[in-house]
């Protein structure tokens, strides 16, 4: 079996709410001094536009991120005392903490990207554990729609698919490929969107006994 990860819908332990400190000016920064006129010709002379496109390899398969494009802090607007283990911050950026980023290391080294992020409180002290944004690497397209239930949407020359809904019967009447999924651990989907991220069997079970939180998440079926 694997499982599917849903983005939190609302604001908590799993979705904070805030926004990056310094990382709209970087990337401004680097658009005004750093860029030629051909590329930023390229986004229609408009740094609004870069940042949009850097924001897009947090979920999409456009490769890793370069030094300036990521994020280096994010301030809570609310105080919080606590925060799940794997949390979804501005532009749908995952960010981790220690004991997961290191569960995900030790089955999957050097796949994944991590870096530090600081968290601040709304009043300007550290939140008093350690996080890193992640940006995961790994896609395949082992969906089986043949073999599912969910709903469709044409997308250029194909398709791509969602759980009708985020009940665990939803994602029960979504099938993957074993045999695409092969060894993986965490990927995102090609072609099925929601559930957002995967996990293996075996992610989970470490995820579940060192009692880390991450938001729902439920088993779909594997053939």
């Amino acid at each position: 079996m694997v499982w599917g990860v849903s983005e939190p819908s609302s604001f908590g332990d799993f979705f904070p709410n805030g926004e990056f400190v310094g990382w709209k000016e970087e990337i401004k920064r680097y658009f005004d001094e750093k860029m030629s006129a051909e590329q930023r010709a390229a986004f229609d002379n408009w740094d609004v536009s870069y940042r949009g496109e850097v924001s897009r390899k947090f979920t999409e398969d456009r490769g890793p991120l370069e030094p300036h494009e990521r994020p280096l802090e994010f301030r809570m607007r609310d105080a919080r005392k606590s925060l799940g283990s794997l949390i979804l911050v501005n532009d749908r950026l995952l960010v981790v903490d220690e004991a997961l980023k290191k569960t995900i290391e030790t089955l999957e080294p050097d796949v994944h990207q991590f870096w530090p992020l600081r968290i601040i409180q709304p009043k300007g002290q550290d939140f008093p554990a350690a996080y890193h944004g992640m940006v995961i690497r790994r896609f395949i397209d082992s969906f089986v729609p043949e073999q599912s239930d969910a709903n469709q949407t044409a997308l250029g020359a194909g398709s791509v698919f969602y759980a009708k809904g985020p009940t665990k019967k939803d994602y029960g009447n979504l099938t993957l490929s074993k045999e695409r999924v092969g060894g993986a651990h965490l990927w995102r989907e090609r072609r099925l969107r929601t559930p957002d991220v995967y996990l293996s069997d075996e992610l989970q079970a470490k995820i579940a006994r060192q009692g880390l939180r991450i938001s729902r998440h439920h088993q779909l079926k594997a053939i």
